[in-house]
């Protein structure tokens, strides 16, 4: 989370497998609630793992780019890219946590 480690490590990497992970359990959810109940369960555990792990790794993806080398318009350009995403990635986690808290937990009784 120093920044110390290359964008497109961190990027692709850590990032986008990440959001693979929320994006198929989320998916998963949604479109099949049918699902046997202890594997429900597991789904909406490992999304919300990743939902509260999504600001601290677009944390590192934001540091990354600010220490991201700006030889030309291109590179400027890559690294707002990736903070552009950081930033839309932390707005939609903030977002799915307070769906977590307000419509997730109490179908579980939670």
């Amino acid at each position: 989370m120093s920044g110390q480690i290359a964008l497109w490590r961190v990027y692709w990497l850590t990032g986008t497998p990440l959001t693979l992970i929320w994006l198929a359990t989320g998916a998963a959810i949604v479109f099949w609630p049918g699902l046997p109940g202890l594997f429900v369960v597991g789904i909406i555990g490992v999304f919300a793992l990743a939902t509260f792990t999504i600001p601290f790794v677009a944390w590192a993806i934001w540091r990354g780019a600010s220490n991201y080398p700006r030889k030309s318009w291109r590179d400027t350009a890559l690294a707002w890219g990736a903070k552009a995403s950081a930033v839309f990635w932390t707005l939609v986690a903030l977002a799915t946590i307070y769906g977590l808290y307000d419509y997730v937990l109490p179908l579980l009784g939670i």
